[in-house]
C-alpha cells in the first residue's frame, strides 16, 4: 500500500494557516484588551517611534526607508489604538450586560460578534501594513530585523 504525502502536507499546511490566523486574532485581541503591545510602537507615543527608528538603524535602513516605513505603520498603529479604545467600551457594555438583573443573550452575542468583526478588520489592516513595511526592506534587512526582535523578546 502506497501512501500519498500530498494529503498529509495539505493537512499540515491548513493547520499552519489556521494557527497563524488564530495567533493574529489572539494577538489583536490581547493588544486591544491590554492597552497596547509590550515593546512596540502601537501606543503611538514618541518613545515607541524612537524604538522603531533605532531598530531600523541597527539593520542598516536608510533614512528614506525609515520615513517610508513610519508613514506606513503609524496609521495602522493609530487604528489599533482606536480598536483598543472601542474594545474597552464594548467590554464595559459586556460587563453591564452580564451584571444586569436578567441576561440578554442576544445582546451578548451581538457584542461578541461586533468585537470579532472589529478585531478581524484591525488585524487585517495591521498585517497589510506590516507586509507593506516589510517590502520596503531588503530580504537581508528583514532577516536582521527578525533576529533582533527574537533576541529582544528573549531578553
Amino acid at each position: 500500500m502506497t501512501e500519498h504525502p500530498r494529503p498529509h502536507r495539505r493537512r499540515v499546511g491548513l493547520i499552519a494557516i489556521a494557527a497563524s490566523v488564530v495567533a493574529i486574532a489572539g494577538g489583536a485581541l490581547a493588544f486591544a484588551h491590554s492597552g497596547g503591545m509590550h515593546h512596540g510602537p502601537m501606543a503611538g507615543d514618541s518613545q515607541h517611534l524612537e524604538h522603531l527608528q533605532a531598530m531600523l538603524t541597527k539593520i542598516g535602513a536608510s533614512e528614506a526607508q525609515k520615513t517610508q516605513i513610519e508613514g506606513i505603520l503609524e496609521p495602522a498603529f493609530d487604528e489599533m489604538k482606536a480598536a483598543r479604545d472601542s474594545h474597552s467600551a464594548a467590554f464595559r457594555q459586556f460587563h453591564e450586560a452580564i451584571t444586569a438583573p436578567s441576561i440578554d443573550r442576544a445582546r451578548l452575542e451581538s457584542l461578541r460578534a461586533d468585537q470579532i468583526k472589529s478585531l478581524d478588520e484591525a488585524s487585517k489592516r495591521l498585517v497589510m501594513a506590516i507586509s507593506d513595511a516589510a517590502e520596503v526592506l531588503t530580504p537581508a534587512q528583514r532577516a536582521s530585523l527578525a533576529k533582533q526582535i527574537e533576541e529582544h523578546h528573549r531578553g
